[in-house]
């Protein structure tokens, strides 16, 4: 693990008006210093941390697809997640907390981190629906997200429970749900000014892939920056280490051209 950074942030407000304060937030980053290049979130899975070269080992790194010699990477962790034996987050009331929550949590500790807008945001299953929950907060500081194996809305799609970490983490990925509190999904999935790509499980079975398909299919309609890309099977989260070939190979021909095209 390479070493876990510390920051406090002075306010984390919840969707249920809870106010937490003095919250320790626990990140990585590898590649390049910050400020210095485009900045990549990792949004880590119901399997994962902020470790993410682990789940990402083959796709992260120098002349991968996710290029350290180009790009700054972050992986923040949910607080409480298990990644810190140290911090004690008794305060942190778990059967409240929500993908949103967790969402603004992560932006929070973006702005502390002087980061003010991101080149793309990746997560697999949990992550993929933060990333969700990021672009409708602030639609116009992400350049692209990138989902994989993941929903905007898990109970609408979901057919199968997934394997996690800890309930804590599964209540939180329950909780996915950009139309929560504000209309309806595809209204509020056009006003998303990311690049949207959206990486498929080849006969996935955690989610009803169809039914998925159809409203992306609708929501290309609306919003032409929207792209499909599909890989093999998977188990749950052996998901990058079973097809990181796969992986490898769509996330680099996301990342070469947004690159070329916003950034070069």
């Amino acid at each position: 693990m390479q070493s876990l950074q510390q920051l406090t942030l002075p306010v984390w407000p919840l969707e249920d008006n809870t106010i937490l304060e003095q919250v320790s937030v626990t990140f990585q980053t590898f590649g390049l210093p910050l400020g210095t290049a485009p900045v990549i979130l990792i949004n880590h899975s119901l399997q994962g941390d902020s470790d993410c070269t682990y789940h990402w080992e083959g796709v992260m790194g120098k002349n991968k697809a996710i290029d350290l010699n180009e790009y700054t990477v972050i992986c923040i962790d949910i607080p409480g997640n298990g990644v810190s034996e140290t911090i004690k987050y008794d305060y942190i009331p778990r059967d409240q907390i929500t993908a949103r929550d967790v969402a603004v949590l992560f932006w929070l500790t973006l702005f502390e981190l002087e980061v003010q807008e991101v080149f793309a945001i990746i997560g697999a299953d949990l992550g993929g629906g933060i990333a969700w929950e990021m672009a409708c907060l602030f639609p116009n500081k992400v350049l692209n997200i990138i989902p994989i194996a993941a929903s905007p809305k898990t109970d609408q799609w979901l057919i199968k429970e997934p394997n996690a970490k800890n309930e804590y983490l599964k209540s939180i990925f329950y909780s996915i749900d950009i139309s929560k509190n504000r209309g309806n999904i595809l209204e509020v999935s056009q006003f998303i000014k990311s690049n949207i790509h959206v990486i498929y499980v080849k006969e996935g079975n955690v989610f009803n892939k169809a039914e998925l398909r159809r409203y992306y299919t609708k929501l290309n309609q609306l919003k032409k920056s929207v792209k499909f890309y599909e890989i093999e099977q998977i188990e749950d989260n052996a998901l990058l280490k079973e097809q990181i070939e796969q992986v490898e190979k769509i996330v680099d021909g996301i990342l070469e051209k947004e690159f070329i095209n916003n950034v070069a």
